[in-house]
């Protein structure tokens, strides 16, 4: 049982919580294991808008669940009237997801209303994942900056940490000297990937490897992709990963899918080795 962790560590929208998605989905697919993603954001509804759109009908209706009670209870805040009443379990979470591919994908929507209301529950989610971490394979946490200094809490419950870079040279640079220092990251389990990349510039991953993360393997990447963007607005995320099985190399759609899936190498290979340790 895992925390993976996927943080901006910049004021750069260098997209995060869509790496997320697309971690979590091509996981699920690839590893029969059950998996939880969870948004810890306020009034966001990205991730709610990738996986459903009303009335929809997926292609692979048999595996695909529409949203039901779960959505309605509002996700987050239905387990914080439970953690309030002290009658929470690990088991219980799954009263309150949403199942994406039965008995592999789950999600935990983010909570919907005032900011307020969000301070209270901030001081929740650590809680949360560590109960959803008993009962979850892989808990994947979508880190909202808005968290503020209860982003440490759940940084430092995570096995690994994602840290999604802008590709912008400045920004890079402070996400890393920020690691360096060690003040609340360590290099040890913290994994970089450059968020919506664009290969055909000179700031590619090679150069960026090479010049700013120093580091002996190429730097992960999530790439831009028009079909991931346009499903993640109309709720077919689930489909187009399925329909992405079936790619060749030859497929301009190829390298978005090598890309997530090294990406999953990369961190399940550093969990086994700080296990190890």
């Amino acid at each position: 049982m895992s925390i993976v962790t996927f943080w901006n560590g910049c004021k750069e929208q260098c997209g995060s919580t869509s790496s997320a998605i697309a971690f979590a989905t091509q996981l699920a697919i690839d590893h029969n294991i059950k998996t939880l993603l969870v948004s810890t954001s306020l009034n966001d509804l990205l991730i709610k808008e990738a996986f459903f759109e009303n009335k929809k009908k997926s292609l692979f209706g048999n595996i695909l669940r529409t949203p039901q009670n779960s959505v309605e209870k509002g996700g987050v805040e239905g387990l914080d009237r439970i953690i309030r009443s002290n009658r929470i379990t690990p088991d219980i979470i799954t009263d309150y997801t949403t199942t994406i591919l039965t008995n592999r994908l789950e999600i935990l929507l983010g909570m919907q209303g005032n900011g307020e209301q969000y301070d209270i529950m901030k001081e929740r989610y650590a809680k949360i994942i560590t109960l959803a971490n008993q009962y979850y394979d892989m808990v994947i946490v979508d880190l909202d900056k808005r968290l503020g200094k209860n982003q440490t809490e759940i940084l430092q419950l995570s096995d690994v940490v994602v840290a999604v870079l802008p590709q912008k040279i400045n920004q890079m640079k402070k996400v890393m000297e920020f690691v360096d220092s060690e003040t609340l990251l360590t290099k040890e389990k913290t994994v970089y990937a450059i968020g919506k990349y664009m290969a055909n510039t000179k700031y590619n991953a090679k150069n960026l490897t090479r010049s700013i993360i120093k580091q002996k393997t190429l730097v992960n990447t999530i790439p831009y992709n028009n079909l991931f963007f346009e499903a993640s607005q109309e709720g077919n995320i689930i489909d187009l990963f399925l329909n992405l099985m079936r790619i060749k190399d030859k497929d301009e759609n190829f390298e978005f899918v090598k890309e997530i899936k090294r990406l999953i190498d990369t961190v399940k290979e550093r969990i086994e080795i700080l296990r190890a340790n």
